[in-house]
């Protein structure tokens, strides 16, 4: 808000132009490049007010934890400004595998607060996040960083895996690729279920055919296999560990 000079030609800068006003006269020292203007005296220093009111930006920020949907940001208030009446965030999407396009999101908090949950975010996205100092309706510089939702659940469902031949105990499927809009798919587990017996089965029980056969589970992931593999059919039955 106020630059300081004295000194001649020491200058800094302050957010009160100080306790003690003097007069102009204790102000005698030319300014070295502009003989025109004082810079300071003997113990006094020339006030000059910038004519900015906006803070400045804030001193730091931290990202202290994150959810599939929140994000919870941390800051602390900037060192220079006159009057700060609150504080603006922002979530600005960098990377994300939603099919459709997100909004930019905006927060306005406090002046007395300087951390804040942001809801309704998407999952496995990577967000901008900035937070800046305001006064009334002027917006200072802000501070940013990324944060990366978790992962979430993968919406919509799978496709049907495609039956291609049936031999025996063995059967040949396809495997079509899958989309997730709450991130990227790192993986596809193939679970057998003898449906004689199970309508489904439990996420929290699922193991290989040797837990299945030992917890009497009529279910069983018979192979894990990555993104890339699905590429070819794959061959259920052949006692082949995947």
């Amino acid at each position: 808000k106020y630059a300081l000079i004295g000194n001649e030609s020491t200058c800094f800068c302050a957010n009160e132009p100080g306790k003690y006003k003097l007069g102009t006269e204790a102000c005698s020292t030319p300014c070295p490049k502009n003989e025109t203007q004082k810079c300071g005296g003997d113990n006094a220093a020339s006030v000059y007010d910038t004519e900015v009111t906006a803070p400045g930006p804030p001193m730091s920020i931290e990202i202290e934890n994150v959810t599939e949907t929140t994000i919870r940001v941390k800051w602390t208030a900037p060192q220079a400004f006159t009057r700060i009446t609150g504080y603006l965030i922002k979530a600005n999407i960098i990377e994300t595998y939603a099919d459709y396009a997100l909004i930019p999101l905006e927060w306005q908090v406090s002046n007395d607060t300087n951390k804040s949950e942001l809801p309704n975010l998407q999952p496995g996205s990577t967000y901008n996040i900035s937070v800046a100092a305001t006064n009334f309706e002027e917006e200072g510089p802000s501070i940013s960083t990324k944060a990366e939702t978790i992962i979430g659940t993968p919406d919509p469902s799978p496709p049907d895996i495609e039956i291609r031949e049936r031999h025996g105990d063995q059967m040949l499927i396809h495997i079509p690729e899958a989309r997730n809009v709450n991130g990227p798919v790192s993986m596809y587990r193939i679970v057998v279920s003898i449906e004689l017996y199970q309508q489904g089965f439990i996420t929290e029980n699922l193991g290989n055919f040797t837990f299945a056969d030992e917890q009497d589970l009529p279910y069983y992931i018979t192979a894990e296999l990555a993104p890339d593999e699905i590429k070819n059919d794959f061959i259920i039955g052949d006692e082949h560990t995947y």
